[in-house]
């Protein structure tokens, strides 16, 4: 297990705002990929394909919308955006306040990092004439529920809905409310989106808040329970099987 925190990843080029890569093959994961953006009015994430990777983009703060060529999509805090592999796509925001969104990808496109996604102006891929979107715009707490958990869990994307590479949940803790997670056979991404959350394994334990980052190996085991006074939101992603 790694924890980390989306402001301390490594800088990439991608538009016109501030973009981190935070979980990522060059610090161990193999499977699965974390992004972080901040963007100010205005701002723009370039648009771009993945040629074999999905991408679910997360918008934790502020709003703005999914583009695709010249068709734009509101998006807000709370809602998830599932870009099948193939689909033109990059964000905007078209609020007048900053932006927070993070993105995972499965399996991780390498060429985001190299520069090869940053398209000129002008120069950025667009849909073709007629085609149909894939892409989907969803709401997490709206998403169906997950019976038998010990607090709010919901499914927001998985293989039943379309994916073929990714799994992404949405869990809310109120107080008292806690977890376990247990060993399986993939990696697996935290982010803590609000509240405060004490982290226990076997021999340690750590106490995380907004913006912390919880990058689990398949053999790691250990228990999240809310602290604090906050509702405790966390964003889980990880990859529908191993990708190795």
């Amino acid at each position: 297990m790694q924890l980390l925190n989306l402001e301390q990843g490594i800088f990439f080029q991608m538009g016109d705002g501030k973009n981190w890569r935070v979980v990522h093959p060059d610090m161990g994961a193999q499977q699965i990929t974390l992004n972080h953006g901040i963007h100010a009015p205005g701002q723009e994430f370039t648009q771009h394909i993945h040629d074999y990777s999905e991408d679910a983009i997360v918008c934790v703060e502020g709003g703005g919308a999914i583009r695709q060529g010249d068709s734009y999509t509101p998006i807000t805090a709370g809602e998830t955006i599932f870009v099948p592999a193939g689909e033109v796509h990059g964000t905007k925001n078209t609020t007048d306040a900053p932006a927070r969104m993070i993105s995972f990808q499965g399996p991780p496109d390498m060429a985001l990092y190299r520069g090869e996604r940053d398209h000129k102006p002008g120069e950025s891929p667009t849909p073709q004439a007629g085609h149909t979107s894939n892409v989907q715009v969803i709401d997490m707490a709206k998403s169906g529920p997950i019976f038998g958990q010990s607090c709010d869990w919901r499914r927001v994307i998985s293989p039943e809905k379309g994916s073929k590479h990714l799994s992404l949940d949405y869990i809310q803790l109120n107080s008292g409310e806690q977890f376990d997670h247990l060993p399986g056979n993939v990696e697996s991404v935290y982010v803590l989106a609000s509240g405060k959350i004490r982290v226990t394994t076997s021999d340690e334990t750590h106490h995380l808040e907004f913006k912390d980052v919880i990058f689990a190996c398949p053999d790691d085991s250990f228990s999240i329970a809310h602290t604090g006074d906050d509702v405790v939101k966390l964003i889980y992603c990880q990859p529908t099987a191993s990708l190795v």
